[in-house]
């Protein structure tokens, strides 16, 4: 069977170059996987990405419900036209995601502030039941992740060639937000930890990118072999199947 892997955090948390190593490590290894990100991948979501990321000034910022909206438009088009048809076609393929329906819940309606059953409602639309299998929460405290966040702006700007963040251009959309926003963020995404603990896995962020990927692989190694356990035969060497003959 397919397995679905979403990574999540706040700013600064290294999700992103995360997602991006269990992928490359998995693809090294001879499994078939496929990373995708929100917004992004499709035409559609590549082009709300650029157009969120356009908004730098404070009078053209769109309200929250509208921003839960645009994310919820990437999200669906993502599920209907990459995820959903990958997870069907590839029997034993694997894909994960830098970001998906529990950032809207974390920064729409605990940052935003917006109705929690009304986000649950736009994210149940947007999925169509497509959920993660497993879901890897890089914890960190705002205040360091911010810093990390506008340390490799800083180093962006003094021009010394260091790849930063891969939106880095005009996305203060959440980073200029107030610490108190950030905090609300990362108490909403423990809150979600909370109320599916089967699913997520939570990783201490604050450590080496070599540590925090060390553990991912173990935790992700754990994960189906529990499953190899709970579904016996039917999932016996779900790992090792993923790989081509």
């Amino acid at each position: 069977m397919p397995l679905f892997l979403s990574f999540e955090g706040g700013e600064g948390s290294g999700k992103s170059t995360q997602a991006k190593k269990l992928y490359q490590r998995l693809i090294g290894q001879g499994y078939t996987a496929l990373l995708v990100r929100e917004p992004g991948t499709t035409p559609l979501g590549n082009y709300l990405r650029d157009w969120l990321k356009s908004q730098k000034r404070q009078e053209d910022a769109i309200s929250p419900v509208a921003e839960m909206f645009l994310f919820e438009a990437a999200r669906a088009e993502l599920v209907a036209k990459v995820i959903r048809p990958y997870l069907s076609a590839t029997p034993h393929g694997i894909v994960i995601t830098d970001r998906y329906m529990d950032s809207t819940a974390a920064y729409q309606g605990y940052g935003r502030r917006i109705d929690l059953e009304k986000v649950t409602a736009a994210n149940d639309l947007a999925v169509q039941g497509v959920v993660p299998d497993l879901t890897f929460l890089l914890d960190i405290p705002p205040e360091e992740g911010l810093n990390r966040v506008r340390a490799k702006v800083g180093l962006e700007e003094a021009g010394t060639g260091q790849v930063g963040r891969m939106d880095a251009e005009g996305t203060r959309r959440f980073e200029e937000e107030s610490l108190a926003f950030h905090r609300r963020v990362r108490q909403g995404y423990l809150k979600l930890v909370k109320q599916s603990p089967e699913r997520w896995r939570v990783v201490d962020a604050a450590r080496s990118v070599h540590d925090i990927a060390e553990e991912i692989w173990t935790l992700l190694e754990k994960h189906l072999a529990n499953l190899s356990i709970q579904h016996n035969d039917e999932q016996a060497g779900l790992f090792s199947r993923l790989k081509p003959n």
